[in-house]
């Protein structure tokens, strides 16, 4: 996960509600020590789909978070909400394509094979919302992901031990780590942080909760 960051501890005038089901926010947010709860939203991302064409990329990932905060927000009172939602983006002949989450192997290799040899956007939005004020933060996060060419045997074989049916574009940057030197898919990553990769751009969040605590 993400290495600790090196700054103070923010002091929130609220209790910080994560609107994620996601134990990799959670744990990110665990690992840079600021403290929160966890509150899912009720929001079926997947029924915004046909909007991703219409939208920027940045666009649509903010549509998202927002709604998954609103969805949230109604529940806490007296509250900091933080959504965040990630959009993966991959260009195939001019054409944008949004890459998801896929629940099988053949589709997840499938989607992977899409991104062999290529460079793709993982684009974060992130909003906190006080619940007491209205006040609200948004911010954007974008990552640039380079993959070097690689075999479907190689994709089907990643795919079958780590499993990664829980994550956009299907494969998670900390396998890096457990894989055998030189099999690694991701050879470049072009952002502020790594954190961006995994879903929750870190420094992004500590500008926009201190932003929070100076009104």
């Amino acid at each position: 996960m993400t290495a600790p960051q090196d700054n103070p501890a923010l002091h929130l005038p609220l209790p910080l509600v994560l609107a994620s089901s996601s134990r990799y926010r959670a744990q990110m947010l665990a690992e840079a020590g600021i403290a929160s709860s966890i509150d899912p939203p009720q929001v079926d991302e997947r029924s915004f789909d046909e909007l991703f064409d219409m939208m920027l990329p940045a666009e649509f990932a903010m549509l998202l978070a927002s709604k998954k905060a609103e969805s949230v927000a109604s529940r806490h009172s007296a509250a900091l909400v933080l959504a965040g939602d990630q959009v993966g983006v991959l260009v195939v002949d001019g054409v944008a394509m949004q890459l998801h989450k896929q629940p099988v192997v053949d589709a997840a290799v499938d989607q992977l094979m899409a991104m062999s040899g290529s460079t793709h956007e993982l684009v974060n939005a992130l909003v906190v919302m006080n619940t007491s004020t209205g006040q609200v933060e948004q911010g954007i996060d974008v990552q640039r992901v380079s993959m070097r060419p690689f075999s479907r045997l190689e994709a089907q074989g990643y795919v079958e031990e780590f499993k990664p049916f829980d994550c956009a574009g299907s494969y998670r940057l900390e396998d890096q780590d457990l894989m055998a030197a030189g099999s690694e898919f991701v050879i470049d990553v072009q952002g502020e942080d790594p954190s961006g990769v995994l879903g929750l751009p870190i420094p992004l969040l500590r500008r926009m909760l201190a932003a929070m605590t100076q009104e």
